[in-house]
């Protein structure tokens, strides 16, 4: 990714988002400030808030479902356990999962930290000097990027839309106007509200130019993957099909994998020269004490190339998304490692299609499933049979998407089934198997108790005041 040269903002809203504190975000500050002009310094200023920030903010997605499992031979022995032991409160479902020392980051903080900046572009774009098409398109991507972040965080702290939209989400800020006294909750369903809206406006504001992709920035086809996902999460499934279709005709294609061939590890996905990446944003690492769970890794069939290059039989498991030099490990470059892809909004069409009572196409959804799985599989034969069809569908979003940020927030909107797994911290340990039963109120994540403490109008989830989840011994 080209580096971005450092423009001189010291909007002292801007400088306190570069500090990280959320408390900021809703306080008073000073107003000495020099003040973005042109829509290269909007430009720049929101690039900087998507890659300048650069952790690993949403890692507890992974930690929460039933994709990973510790992997024995990595764990500790004696003393030193402090990979498994960072991960205990998570991965066990403990309602103070954010308060143990070393704790995985909440992604709370973080998303606000980048909505308060989008906000910023998005209150003066509209006046920046430069051409109507550049602030256009830097609205677009503003509102697409401030969807993204707000799927996000209502998808970990409120409670799933199709189970009760009418429950408390997150406080829903719009202006970069600072307020005193905190911000109360919005409902889950105002919350998706304005994010449909803003992928809307967004799409259509991206529809009236040419199409950009492999620059790091969000375009069209991505906010239409987005809406099309949000869509299906309310059940709107009709406007998710509209999306998806729209997704899918502007862009690229599938990336065919049987045509492929790579050496152990060589594989990656954070790259635009794979035609079905639409997006590269964020940074993912997950612990080597885990690894893919038996139950995840069985639904790679014979010939399916997803499972050779992702998770290469001879190898310490090492995802798609994380390749040796992409995330620094070892000192090499930071580049963005997560992807938004156009197979998702196959599968999301695919989806919708067959739960849709008033468009419900069961051949065109079993035509979605069979173009995918034509792309990864070798020798693949068309399934003809629509027994099942939404099992397969979803079956198929778990390989396809995995490690993708999808699993958690799809057992939510699949009826919040019950989980159980194993933890112990050291490979002398016994372990414990504890279970998240279903529709667990730890479906809806906790607030940290810092964030509670710096808004004095946010409501605390029930989840925080669960008894401590006990393990039994196997």
């Amino acid at each position: 990714m080209r580096k971005y040269r450092n423009i001189y903002v010291t909007l002292s809203l801007i400088f306190s988002l570069m500090l990280g504190a959320c408390s900021d975000f809703l306080e008073e500050s000073s107003q000495d400030e020099t003040i973005p002009t042109t829509t290269t310094d909007y430009s720049e200023l929101l690039m900087m808030y998507m890659y300048k920030l650069y952790r690993y903010n949403y890692n507890v997605l992974f930690y929460l479902g039933d994709d990973l499992k510790l992997n024995e031979s990595s764990l500790p022995t004696g003393n030193y356990i402090w990979g498994p032991a960072s991960q205990l409160r998570v991965f066990t479902w403990q309602p103070d999962m954010w308060e143990q020392e070393n704790a995985i980051d909440d992604g709370y903080e973080y998303t606000y930290t980048q909505i308060m900046g989008i906000n910023a572009v998005l209150d003066g774009v509209g006046d920046a000097v430069g051409s109507q098409q550049d602030r256009d398109l830097i609205r677009a991507e503003a509102l697409g990027l401030r969807a993204f972040g707000y799927f996000r965080i209502v998808n970990m702290f409120g409670e799933p839309y199709n189970y009760n939209k009418k429950a408390l989400g997150v406080p829903l800020k719009l202006t970069a106007a600072l307020v005193e006294n905190g911000i109360a909750r919005s409902t889950v369903e105002e919350v998706y509200n304005q994010i449909v809206a803003d992928l809307e406006e967004a799409s259509k504001l991206f529809a009236k130019y040419p199409k950009t992709r492999g620059n790091y920035r969000m375009n069209g086809t991505t906010v239409d993957i987005l809406l099309a996902r949000a869509y299906l999460y309310m059940e709107e499934y009709d406007k998710s099909i509209i999306a998806a279709t729209r997704a899918i005709e502007s862009a690229e294609g599938l990336s065919d994998y049987t045509k492929m061939s790579y050496g152990e590890k060589e594989f990656s996905l954070a790259r635009y020269d794979l035609s079905e990446v639409e997006w590269l944003y964020g940074y993912t690492y997950i612990e080597p004490q885990l690894c893919p769970t038996e139950d995840l890794l069985t639904g790679f069939t014979a010939g399916d190339k997803r499972r050779d290059f992702w998770f290469p039989a001879d190898a310490t498991w090492v995802h798609k998304q994380l390749c040796p030099g992409e995330l620094g490990q070892g000192g090499g470059a930071k580049t963005p490692a997560n992807a938004i892809r156009i197979s998702e909004a196959y599968l999301t069409r695919a989806e919708a299609k067959v739960l849709s009572t008033t468009n419900t196409d069961e051949s065109g959804a079993l035509a979605d499933l069979n173009e995918l799985r034509r792309h990864r599989i070798m020798g693949y034969a068309d399934e003809t049979s629509t027994t099942g069809l939404l099992e397969k569908i979803r079956q198929e979003r778990r390989l396809e998407l995995c490690y993708e940020f999808h699993r958690w927030f799809d057992l939510r909107r699949y009826g919040m089934p019950s989980i159980t797994r194993e933890f112990k911290q050291r490979k002398e340990d016994q372990y414990r198997i504890y279970t998240l039963k279903e529709k667990d109120p730890m479906y809806t994540l906790p607030f940290p108790l810092d964030v509670v403490n710096k808004n004095i109008q946010l409501v605390q989830n029930a989840s925080a005041k669960a008894p401590e989840r006990e393990g039994v011994l196997k």
